[in-house]
């Protein structure tokens, strides 16, 4: 399993055009993704369980990848939270 942190900088937070983005990012790979924030989880590749998250700019994510693709999918899931989130 690979894990990482991402602090939001994008002053709207998540916005559901990106998540829509990063969800379809994550669907592509075979790996499962946890997206946690504070004491709520989700499955990133569900959109609706992102969105109820409520992340907005200052939160601190966890993100945990676990499967086969784990490292390209963390790599590619981190490169695209810092450019977008």
């Amino acid at each position: 399993m690979k894990e990482f942190y991402h602090t939001v900088k994008s002053p709207v937070g998540l916005h559901p055009r990106v998540g829509g983005i990063m969800m379809q990012l994550v669907r592509d790979f075979d790996s499962s993704v946890i997206l946690t924030n504070g004491d709520k989880s989700g499955d990133l590749k569900r959109l609706l369980g992102i969105l109820h998250m409520d992340i907005r700019c200052g939160d601190r994510l966890h993100v945990q990848v676990a499967g086969r693709d784990e490292e390209i999918a963390c790599q590619e899931l981190r490169e695209f939270m810092e450019q977008n989130l």
